[in-house]
């Protein structure tokens, strides 16, 4: 990845709707040859989608949670139906395997807090696969990117 590559990334994944010849003015490139990087990345994966970001607030999604989960059971079954399980959940953002205390962290969004204790007790717990829970709110955002620090640029 050289310096212009690492503009290309550094420019989309602030706004991936810009169009090449707006992105080719920026790097100083031709449109044709913003194309053909980006198309390049995307092959090489560094691009993984482009996607639109949606307000939380707008669509009424007043909740956010961190869920760390413990699990009472490893057998392979279980976790595979807890695996199947959460991830045909739309309020479940992200599911984390992680080391320490707990084994999973989810990040789950929710209209409002009924809602969320639904959520909590009719899909998360009571399955027999689940031994503990530790919930923490969400009061107040202080950053939020979906921008990834970026590689030097090579060369």
């Amino acid at each position: 990845m050289d310096k212009l590559d690492r503009q290309l990334l550094a420019l989309l994944q602030t706004d991936s709707s810009r169009a090449h010849a707006d992105l080719a003015k920026l790097v100083g490139l031709s449109a044709s040859q913003v194309s053909r990087r980006v198309a390049r990345l995307e092959a090489e994966g560094y691009i993984r989608a482009t996607v639109a970001l949606l307000s939380e607030a707008a669509l009424g999604l007043q909740v956010e949670a961190y869920v760390a989960v413990a699990m009472a059971s490893y057998a392979p079954d279980v976790v595979r139906g807890f695996h199947a399980r959460i991830s045909a959940l739309e309020e479940v953002l992200d599911c984390r395997a992680t080391t320490g205390d707990s084994d999973y962290l989810l990040r789950i969004v929710a209209r409002d807090l009924a809602s969320y204790s639904r959520l909590m007790n009719e899909q998360l717990l009571g399955h027999g696969d689940v031994a503990s829970v530790r919930s923490s709110v969400v009061l107040d955002r202080i950053k939020h990117t979906t921008c990834l620090p970026l590689p030097p640029a090579s060369g």
